[in-house]
């Protein structure tokens, strides 16, 4: 739900965009013309110019004979894309993410759209972000494995899905080590744990719908011919119960983890859950509590930690914990 910030924001976003046409139609409107055009106030309107005199350097200025203002430089127009530092500073952010790692589909398809728009950005507010140049700091990729999605084939799903438009697939079937030809209806896509899953009806098969790996998807064609989603599927319900990823149940747990000493100082300092209790005790051990049905999410999370928590309850997840160590253990025998 968007708050009050937001929306004020994005008045104001709108508001300075008018502003800026306004000004380059060279008709010299002033705060009182503005404010009327705008349905705000005229200390609102110099507000706004301020705000884009100090954010944007606008080169705007009044004409006392004419009472109204303009652009000293005639050449001066106000990008689309208007964005706050803290705005600036999350672009770099995530634009640095998306340089490391694994140059998947996601990654290609993300950095054209980051790059316009940097596009949409003043050059001077480029100068000012803290990018890290590879050339001055090499890095070497970041070592973690992945699924890699291919773009084109996701973008094929969301737009049938969207259209509820039968496709046809080539798909790879672990059991048999074999591509075969399917024919879907598709559902919904969702990801856990960074893999990303279909469901879908085989076309004709409206009883029970399936769940594809989309990785292993190797071509999508669209048809001419629609479905439609048959009455009372849920489909949420039935992805968590088929996926065995959360609790099909919808069991309410409580965690109890207890991080070591040489690890606490580091895991007092991240957020687990929204209603987690955490506990520094003497022995320097960090103990940490919360509630939620997500059974397997936890497990998953649990086991990449290896080491560095222990699990003390619930009794479910100490046994899935158990298995899991006692099969890794079976392979250094």
């Amino acid at each position: 739900m968007a708050t009050q910030n937001d929306n004020e924001e994005k008045f104001q976003t709108s508001r300075l965009q008018r502003i800026d046409n306004e000004i380059r139609s060279a008709s010299y409107p002033n705060s009182e013309e503005l404010a009327l055009k705008l349905e705000v106030t005229s200390r609102t309107i110099l507000r706004d110019i301020e705000f884009l005199r100090l954010y944007y350097d606008a080169p705007i200025e009044y004409d006392a004979q004419k009472r109204g203002f303009y652009y000293t430089d005639p050449t001066f127009y106000l990008k689309d894309i208007l964005f706050t530092d803290d705005e600036f500073k999350n672009i770099t952010v995530y634009y640095e993410f998306l340089s490391m790692g694994n140059n998947d589909e996601f990654r290609k398809g993300l950095r054209k759209v980051f790059n316009k728009i940097f596009a949409a950005i003043p050059e001077e507010k480029l100068e000012n972000l803290p990018f890290t140049p590879s050339e001055k700091y090499p890095y070497d990729f970041l070592f973690g494995p992945t699924i890699v999605i291919n773009g084109d084939i996701l973008y094929k799903l969301k737009s049938a899905i969207s259209e509820n438009q039968v496709i046809e697939m080539d798909y790879w079937v672990s059991s048999n080590k074999k591509i075969s030809p399917y024919t879907i209806e598709p559902l919904y896509t969702y990801s856990v744990t960074d893999i990303y899953y279909l469901l879908a009806l085989e076309s004709g098969q409206n009883d029970k719908p399936k769940i594809f790996s989309i990785n292993r998807i190797m071509n999508v064609r669209t048809t001419d011919n629609h479905f439609e989603v048959p009455p009372g599927l849920r489909i949420h319900d039935y992805f968590k119960k088929e996926a065995g990823h959360v609790s099909t149940d919808k069991k309410i747990y409580t965690f109890e983890l207890s991080f070591p000493k040489e690890v606490s100082g580091e895991a007092i300092n991240r957020t687990y859950h929204f209603n987690e209790t955490i506990e520094l005790r003497e022995d320097g051990t960090l103990f940490v509590s919360f509630r939620t049905t997500q059974l397997y999410d936890v497990f998953s999370w649990v086991l990449k930690q290896g080491h560095k928590v222990k699990v003390l309850n619930p009794p479910e997840l100490v046994s899935l914990i158990k298995r899991e160590a006692q099969k890794i253990a079976s392979y250094y025998l």
